[in-house]
């Protein structure tokens, strides 16, 4: 009769505990689909700054910037590695790859590397780190636009 009483409770104390993780579970996958929908789609914003190899950047800070680094950048980002944009208040947007994917996120910045530019696009930010799906770039030095 004991080990009776013993499995029933077991069972409810288990029934319960699945019941009461399941019930917030769903609740916080709802929310996060509502944030999640509100983050996509980003707003347009335009940046100014200087185009970086993102891992050169990382790793050495202003040694990674400038066009001393230039010949490095461009080989890094031809090998893969992530472009981005530091602003002049030192903020890092990482080049995204487009909603369309119709292009890598490093082919609008490649010809801009150690450059400033002032860079159009959609602004994705999430725990800290910041993407730019960029539409339209502009080299501020030579004032010539690319698209």
């Amino acid at each position: 009769m004991k080990r009776m009483l013993y499995v029933l409770f077991s069972w409810g104390l288990a029934i319960g505990v699945l019941y009461a993780q399941d019930k917030p579970a769903t609740e916080q996958a709802g929310k996060a689909k509502t944030e999640s929908k509100k983050e996509s789609k980003g707003t347009e914003t335009t940046i100014n700054g200087e185009v970086v190899d993102v891992s050169c950047y990382l790793a050495h800070g202003m040694k990674g910037m400038g066009a001393d680094h230039k010949a490095c950048g461009e080989a890094c980002a031809k090998n893969g590695s992530p472009l981005g944009i530091v602003t002049k208040d030192g903020k890092l947007y990482v080049s995204v790859l487009p909603d369309d994917h119709s292009t890598g996120p490093n082919a609008k910045l490649l010809d801009h590397v150690a450059q400033s530019v002032k860079a159009t696009g959609i602004v994705r930010s999430k725990g800290g780190v910041n993407g730019i799906m960029i539409t339209k770039v502009e080299s501020e030095s030579e004032g010539m636009k690319k698209e």
